[in-house]
């Protein structure tokens, strides 16, 4: 991680900064170490919330989190896509239940996994997402692609359903999960459904095991921001050919390098310390996530609702009005430093841009630098690290704050290692700005309003 233009420049934070922030970081640091030790916030007094996230790492041996029966479930599951029992899969969900296994697709599969043959796909099924809004237009088009497919197909198709919905009543998923079953019964194909949702109750819950499908849950004390380490994406990836040992170990390697105590020996911390910073004393209100590469476009947009839905809150957890958090925006480089960064570099200065990169990518190609006389040729890779180089020292040149996270590569282990770097830096701020990172009350507003359109069937145009 790289804090070169974030921290002890003229325009960053100070080391004098965190000094004064002694004692609340020291706060931080137990709270979050409690936390990953007991489930619950010390200074949660009813112990009725529970906070298991911290325990996602490690939840191959969390028979509590992950029973033993669903285990064997994903184990078979993962055989099955791997020797071609399925031809297409369709992932439903939304926000939490998307957001993460979209990311997962994109850096396991790639952007032309379906026009792949199945020997390519070495067995694994096309795979596709719906549910992940209220689009009748994107569903049609899914339902097109299937219509073809068996179409031509010489055997019966054979499509697997996903869905994941903790409540199983979210109306985006339902509306998908109730389209596509209609539809789908109309067509020559064979469907198996297979559910992620809560252990106990609900319509989802109780759908599922009266139809008998492939049935897992999500654990409890899981939000589905932070879901991704649990059979939200375990499930998904056994149906891509993840590699969801190395994913975890990834994950485990980054909570045992972040437990230390100190700014300079916990690089999580650091992250949180350096943001909330930044934000209490220096006006940051935005929040740029920009990772170099095509295959982490997802990763801005996961990240985006990780830290807008824990961080963005009214009131603390003493009930004070307090208006914490930063505007999550996702970029892309160096696609938008031909359409954004002229804001970054001479908008407002409220702004702290976080990129990521990749020390070695898994293809690359040497090219002329745009065809310039007497330039030697360079690895397109390098031209992307040094596009992105460039982006932070120009920024720096006009006392704009950035950070980089560097990956050496972008393979399962790294992957999670990242993801759950991200996790653990939104605890340890949540915990500093003494907001509840767990919780998300401001989404209840619109969902009442939307109900009671529902109900009469009637919107007004503004």
């Amino acid at each position: 991680m790289d804090y070169s233009f974030l921290f002890n420049q003229s325009f960053g934070v100070r080391r004098e900064d965190l000094i004064s922030y002694g004692n609340r970081i020291r706060r931080a640091v137990q709270s979050v170490n409690y936390m990953r030790e007991y489930g619950f916030r010390e200074s949660d007094e009813k112990k009725d919330h529970p906070i298991y996230f911290p325990r996602l790492p490690y939840i191959e041996k969390e028979d509590g989190l992950f029973p033993s029966h669903e285990k064997k479930r994903l184990h078979i599951l993962k055989e099955r896509c791997g020797r071609g029992d399925f031809d297409i899969a369709v992932s439903i969900g939304i926000g939490g239940s998307y957001l993460g296994n979209q990311v997962l697709f994109d850096m396991v599969c790639g952007p032309f996994w379906n026009l792949m043959d199945k020997e390519e796909r070495r067995g694994r099924p096309q795979v596709f997402f719906a549910g992940e809004n209220e689009d009748p237009e994107g569903l049609e088009a899914l339902l097109c692609h299937i219509r073809r497919c068996s179409a031509v197909h010489k055997n019966r198709l054979r499509i697997l359903i996903l869905v994941i919905s903790k409540s199983g009543t979210t109306i985006e998923p339902m509306s998908a999960l109730e389209v596509l079953s209609a539809q789908l019964q109309d067509m020559n194909v064979q469907v198996e459904y297979a559910a992620v949702t809560d252990p106990n109750k609900g319509y989802l819950h109780d759908l599922a095991l009266k139809k008998d499908w492939i049935f897992f849950t999500v654990p409890e004390g899981i939000g589905g921001r932070f879901s991704v380490f649990s059979q939200v994406g375990l499930v998904f990836g056994a149906i891509i050919g993840l590699d969801i040992a190395d994913f975890l170990a990834g994950a485990r390697f980054i909570d045992k390098a972040c437990k230390k105590t100190s700014v300079e020996e916990n690089p999580a911390l650091a992250a949180a310390v350096f943001r909330y910073a930044a934000s209490e004393k220096y006006h940051i209100a935005t929040e740029v996530i920009m990772p170099y590469g095509d295959s982490m476009r997802s990763l801005g947009q996961w990240y985006a609702q990780l830290l807008g839905e824990s961080l963005g809150k009214k009131r603390n957890r003493r009930g004070e009005i307090v208006h914490y958090g930063r505007t999550p925006v996702s970029a892309l480089g160096s696609t938008d430093m031909h359409s954004l960064t002229q804001e970054h570099q001479e908008g407002p200065k409220n702004k702290l841009i976080q990129f990521v990169t990749v020390r070695e990518r898994r293809s690359d190609f040497c090219v002329s630098c745009g065809g310039e006389r007497g330039s030697s040729a360079l690895p397109m890779s390098d031209i992307l690290n040094h596009a992105q180089q460039a982006n932070a020292e120009a920024l720096a040149s006009e006392g704009r704050m950035s950070c980089c996270l560097a990956m050496k590569n972008a393979d399962a282990f790294h992957l999670g290692g990242i993801m759950y770097f991200f996790c653990l830096c939104i605890a340890y701020e949540g915990e500093l700005s003494l907001v509840d990172a767990y919780d998300q009350p401001g989404v209840e507003t619109y969902k009442k309003i939307l109900k009671g359109y529902l109900r009469t069937g009637h919107v007004e145009n503004s």
